[in-house]
């Protein structure tokens, strides 16, 4: 088997011939150099060669290796099984093999669920279709290209999300008006700029009132971390629990469900910002304060990055001096917020 020549009293033409499961496969090449040959026969044999395991499992499998294999948030796992389950449906059976080689159909999929659901949608199941493919790809180099290169994938832009002076005057009007546990936990989002998620499930082991401490034990990639608590918020959590009509393990406990803490806590429809506006907001005050890059991702939870000097920074050993700069935004925002001594 191999590389074959077959000679006519006018011409010459090549032919590959390999074994393929036992079964003896020819392919016509065509009159052509012997260079060109060559290539047109390690092409061809590309094709022919059996594919190994990985190349002929399911989308549905990858998918759920996928899921069981990363490191995601619990919010990610789910949009991912979401959009799986309720958009990529007819094509849970397909291998990633059939996938990688219908380009055409990954266009033709891509611009109906634009059409139908929006482009920002089907970007989004696009961005998770390319994330599962090319993670399976890294053992299985056999697969086609990528096929989502067929769609054009806009970066991920940063939103403009921080409150002005005047959009968190009408936030504080609005949380004014919710019950004490909701104002409660919408301070507490505002003084620490962390994520919702991270503010929900809050114990009140998480909280050091003696050192001044809180520790987020839910958080974005599994990366749990601790900020000095502003002095306000202390006094706030103190009172706040003092004043807890049923006493739980949780700071922000679910008026509905026994031993549960508040999910998904959302008020805009009462005037209230999302918790990711607060998170902007934070982080623009820190800017204002002047706080170093390094400050503001020890503050707010964030990755210190993978150059060689972040990784000798051990976070905790920094909690006391970051404590001015969790002071002085809470300052700021007492300043803007015309807040006295009561609140």
């Amino acid at each position: 088997p191999g590389l074959v020549v077959r000679c006519g009293r006018r011409s010459k033409s090549f032919r590959l011939q390999r074994r393929v499961r036992g079964k003896i496969v020819w392919r016509v090449l065509g009159q052509i150099t012997v260079a060109e040959a060559r290539r047109a026969a390690m092409n061809e044999w590309v094709r022919l060669k059996p594919r190994p395991p990985q190349t002929r499992i399911t989308l549905a499998e990858a998918w759920q290796r996928y899921l069981s294999e990363k490191r995601l948030s619990e919010k990610s796992r789910f949009l991912f099984q979401y959009n799986l389950d309720k958009y990529l449906a007819d094509w849970k059976n397909r291998t990633l093999e059939e996938i990688g080689d219908d380009r055409p159909g990954v266009r033709e999929f891509f611009l109906n669920l634009a059409g139908s659901c929006g482009v920002a949608l089907a970007h989004q199941v696009m961005r998770q279709l390319r994330a599962v493919y090319r993670y399976h790809h890294k053992v299985a180099p056999d697969l086609p290209e990528c096929p989502t290169v067929v769609v054009e994938l806009p970066p991920v832009t940063a939103r403009d999300w921080a409150l002005s002076d005047e959009e968190l005057r009408q936030w504080w009007a609005a949380v004014q008006q919710l019950n004490p546990t909701k104002r409660m936990f919408w301070l507490t989002l505002l003084l620490t700029g962390a994520r919702r998620g991270s503010v929900e499930a809050l114990r009140w082991r998480d909280i050091d009132f003696d050192k001044r401490i809180v520790h987020f034990r839910v958080a974005k990639g599994g990366r749990t971390y601790s900020m000095p608590a502003p002095d306000l918020l202390v006094e706030l959590l103190l009172r706040y629990r003092e004043q807890e009509a049923l006493p739980s393990e949780w700071v922000f406990a679910s008026p509905k469900k026994l031993d549960a803490h508040l999910v998904n806590v959302r008020d805009d429809k009462r005037g209230v910002a999302s918790a990711h506006h607060l998170r902007h907001t934070y982080r623009t005050v820190l800017a204002e304060l002047g706080a170093t890059p390094d400050q503001a991702r020890l503050l707010m939870g964030h990755s210190l990055g993978s150059d060689v000097s972040s990784g000798y920074i051990t976070a905790p050993l920094l909690l006391e001096s970051l404590r001015p700069l969790a002071n002085a935004v809470a300052r700021r925002y007492a300043a803007v917020l015309g807040w006295s001594d009561q609140i």
